[in-house]
Formats: C-alpha cells, sequence, structure tokens
C-alpha cells in the first residue's frame, strides 16, 4: 500500500478509508502470539496519506488482544473450536490498545470514526459485549474524540440487530451519542445472492433483519 492507492480511493470518488490494525500493532504482541510489533509508525503513514488524499479516516480494531473470536479475521484461526472461547478476549487490554490510539490521533480532523472491535463471536454474551462496547465508547470520549466529530463504530455480526439494540438500549437508554451499529452483509457464501440485480442486492440489504 503507498500514497498512490490513497489518490486512487478518492479519485474514484469516495471520501473515506476503513484502516485495519491489529492490537499488536499498537501494544507488540502478547507472549507466544506469531505476531510483529508495536508498529505505530505505520498506522501513522495510512494517517498521513488519507488526509493528504482528502480522505476521512475509519481507524478499525481489527483484532483484539486474545481475539473477539476465533477466527481468521480477527488475527488468527483458532483450531480446532474448543481452543478459543469468549472468555479469551481480553478486553482490559483491548481497551488499553483503544486508548493508545485514540490518544494518539485526536487530534486529527481526517479520523472520524473508530471501530472498537471486527465481528466479535456470537457466542459473547450480548451483555457482556454491551458492557464493552459502552467502555469502549466512554475511552474513546475520554480520549478527547467528542461525540460530534468521531464515530464510535459498535460491530454486530451472525446476531438479530433489533434483539441486541433492545438489549442496548435496556442497559444504557439515551446515554450515549455519536456511535453506530456495524453490521457486515456478506453476499459472496452461498448461492442466495447468485444472479440478483444491483437493486435487487440492495434491496436485501435495507429488508436485513
Amino acid at each position: 500500500v503507498t500514497a498512490k492507492d490513497f489518490h486512487r480511493i478518492r479519485g474514484y470518488g469516495l471520501n473515506a478509508v476503513r484502516v485495519p490494525f491489529g492490537y499488536w500493532v499498537v501494544l507488540g504482541p502478547r507472549a507466544g502470539e506469531p505476531y510483529v510489533g508495536p508498529g505505530l509508525e505505520f498506522l501513522d503513514r495510512a494517517v498521513d496519506w488519507a488526509e493528504e488524499a482528502g480522505l476521512q479516516v475509519v481507524l478499525d480494531l481489527h483484532g483484539c488482544p486474545g481475539g473477539e473470536s476465533g477466527s481468521a479475521p480477527c488475527g488468527r484461526r483458532q483450531r480446532p473450536p474448543d481452543v478459543w472461547t469468549w472468555k479469551s478476549w481480553d478486553v482490559e487490554l483491548s481497551l488499553k490498545a483503544l486508548e493508545v490510539v485514540c490518544l494518539r490521533y485526536s487530534s486529527r480532523a481526517c479520523v472520524t470514526g473508530v471501530a472498537v472491535c471486527n465481528e466479535p463471536s456470537r457466542t459473547v454474551p450480548t451483555e457482556r459485549l454491551c458492557q464493552y462496547y459502552g467502555r469502549a465508547i466512554d475511552t474513546i470520549r475520554r480520549c478527547g474524540m467528542a461525540e460530534s466529530r468521531v464515530v464510535a463504530v459498535l460491530p454486530l455480526f451472525q446476531r438479530t440487530e433489533r434483539a441486541f439494540v433492545r438489549r442496548w438500549r435496556a442497559m444504557f437508554g439515551d446515554k450515549y451519542r455519536g456511535y453506530c451499529f456495524d453490521v457486515h452483509c456478506y453476499h459472496c457464501f452461498g448461492n442466495a445472492f447468485n444472479g440478483l440485480t444491483l437493486a435487487q442486492q440492495l434491496r436485501a440489504v435495507q429488508d436485513n433483519e
């Protein structure tokens, strides 16, 4: 990835880029984990390039300590399945990684979003996930990223969105502002979406439950 890639993205008419990073880029790897880090200079470079290209940035904690799931997108696939459980996710260290990143980029106007994890396992109890999301929002705001400028991005994955939102509201009511729930709708797995027109694909996203 080079600065030219960011200018190319802007040239296509897009206005924002999602920059994923693992916790090890921020804090370095935990003992025995197969990562290299820290490497915040690479994240600095990406933010600089995005700003130069006129792009907004969503900083995305794409791999939490211990893994927010046991699947490859969170850093590495942890197999067999019983190797990873939701208790493997180190929430405290995840919040520390968020704190370091948010303090580092709190003055950068191009940073307009922070995703607090990526696709957490559906085995994580809803109440525990809500608690983490609340604490993550608190961390982002405490670091100087105001709700009027930076959106806290809270992923929902393989969950019923309406049920999760009901639980969230029951726990926190109107306490928080400046956040959104991030739902990944994959149309590349299975055959259900094959042959659909663009309009039909978009309607399926709109109708998603």
